[in-house]
C-alpha cells in the first residue's frame, strides 16, 4: 500500500485520460441532485398550507395535530426558498453569495485543494453534521484503504439507509466513500442559508468527482482511481441511463463493480426524510422522494441486473424495511457481494 504522503500531493500530475474525461461527463450530466437546479419536473408543489396538510395526512398518514402543526410551515418556507432560488448564483459560475474570504478564483482553488486534501488524509466521522472544514474525512475509521480495485455502488431511495450501508461497507472493504455531501458541509456557504446547500451543490460535486476543464487540483475520484482504491458509491439510482453509464465508466477504468440496492418503499422513506427534517433541519424534497423517485431505484436494479449482468461482479438487495435497532434483512445476494458478510 502507498503512503498517503506519496498517495496524494498537489503536485501530482493533472492530466486525464479520455476514460476519466467521460466519467466526469456523464457523473455531471446525470448525477440525481436533491436541489432545484437538479430537480425532476413531476413532483407534487408543496408551496402552500393546505398542500403539505393534504400531502402530509392522505399520502404519508402523518399524524398532524395542533403540537407538530409547525412543521406545516417550515416545509412551506423551505419549499419556497428552493423553488424561487436562482441557480445560476451557484458558487461554483458566480462570486454573489459565495463568503468574502473565499470569494476570488485564487482563494476558492486554495479552499478546493484543502477540502480535497481532508476527504483524502483524515478518517470519516460517526455523525455527517460534524463535518466542516479541517474535520472529517472519507477514510475508513478503522482501517487502511485497500488498492484491490473494488467499486461498490449503493442505490436506494433519499432516507432509506443508505449512508449507514456506505460506512459499514467502506470499513469492511476498505474504501473510500465517495459522496459529494462530505464536500458540501467544508464549504462556508453550506449553512449560511436554507438553500446553502443548492448553492454549493455542483462545486462540491466537482471536488469529489471532477471536471474535465479544471487542471488546478485532483479530485478525490481522479485520485482514487489513478492507484486502484477501493470505493464507494452512494447515488438515489432511479435512472437506468445514468447508472448503466457509470457501471460502464468504472469497467473502463479497470475497477470490478458490485451493485446493492437498499430498498425501502416510497411512502416509508418519505415518511423518514420527514422525520430526519424535523430533527436535524436537514430537508430533501418530500415531493421528490415520494413522486419523482417513487419506486424507480428497485424497478432500475432489476432491469440492471437482467441487462447488465456481465459487467456486475456482484449484486445484492438489502431492505431496511425493519424497525429501529433492527438489522436490515438481505433479500439477494450474487457473487462476491460483501453485504452479507455485514449483515448477517
Amino acid at each position: 500500500m502507498c503512503r498517503l504522503s506519496s498517495w496524494y500531493s498537489d503536485d501530482t500530475d493533472h492530466r486525464l485520460n479520455k476514460s476519466f474525461n467521460y466519467f466526469i461527463f456523464v457523473y455531471s450530466s446525470v448525477i440525481v441532485s436533491l436541489h432545484i437546479n437538479l430537480m425532476p419536473t413531476n413532483a407534487r408543489p408543496l408551496f402552500t398550507f393546505e398542500l403539505v396538510e393534504h400531502f402530509l395526512v392522505n399520502a404519508l398518514d402523518f399524524p398532524l395535530n395542533r403540537r407538530n402543526y409547525s412543521i406545516v410551515p417550515k416545509i412551506v418556507n423551505t419549499e419556497l426558498n428552493i423553488e424561487n432560488f436562482d441557480d445560476k448564483q451557484i458558487t461554483l459560475k458566480g462570486k454573489a453569495y459565495r463568503n468574502l474570504y473565499h470569494r476570488k478564483d485564487p482563494e476558492r482553488i486554495l479552499l478546493k485543494k484543502k477540502i480535497v486534501a481532508d476527504l483524502l488524509t483524515k478518517k470519516r466521522l460517526d455523525n455527517d453534521e460534524r463535518i466542516s472544514l479541517g474535520k472529517g474525512g472519507a477514510l475508513p475509521q478503522k482501517t487502511n484503504f485497500k488498492q484491490e480495485g473494488n467499486a461498490y455502488i449503493i442505490t436506494g431511495l433519499p432516507a432509506s439507509g443508505k449512508s449507514g450501508v456506505a460506512n459499514k461497507l467502506a470499513e469492511k472493504t476498505g474504501s473510500i466513500i465517495l459522496d459529494s455531501d462530505y464536500a458540501k458541509r467544508k464549504l462556508p456557504e453550506f449553512n449560511c442559508l436554507p438553500f446553502g446547500a443548492t448553492l454549493v451543490h455542483e462545486e462540491s460535486d466537482e471536488i469529489v468527482f471532477g471536471n474535465s476543464q479544471v487542471s488546478e487540483y485532483k479530485s478525490v475520484f481522479e485520485t482514487a482511481s489513478k492507484y486502484n482504491i477501493n470505493i464507494v458509491i452512494p447515488k438515489i439510482g432511479h435512472n437506468f441511463n445514468s447508472l448503466e453509464s457509470l457501471i460502464n465508466t468504472l469497467k473502463r477504468e479497470k475497477y470490478k463493480v458490485h451493485l446493492t440496492l437498499v430498498e425501502l418503499d416510497r411512502k416509508k422513506a418519505t415518511r423518514r426524510a420527514l422525520e430526519r427534517f424535523i430533527k436535524t433541519n436537514r430537508y430533501v424534497p418530500l415531493g421528490v422522494i415520494f413522486d419523482s423517485y417513487s419506486n424507480n431505484p428497485t424497478v432500475t436494479f432489476y432491469r440492471i441486473i437482467m441487462e447488465k449482468n456481465g459487467d456486475l461482479d456482484s449484486y445484492s438487495i438489502l431492505s431496511t424495511d425493519v424497525g429501529i435497532n433492527e438489522v436490515p434483512i438481505v433479500k439477494l445476494n450474487n457473487g462476491a457481494n460483501p453485504i452479507s458478510l455485514i449483515y448477517q
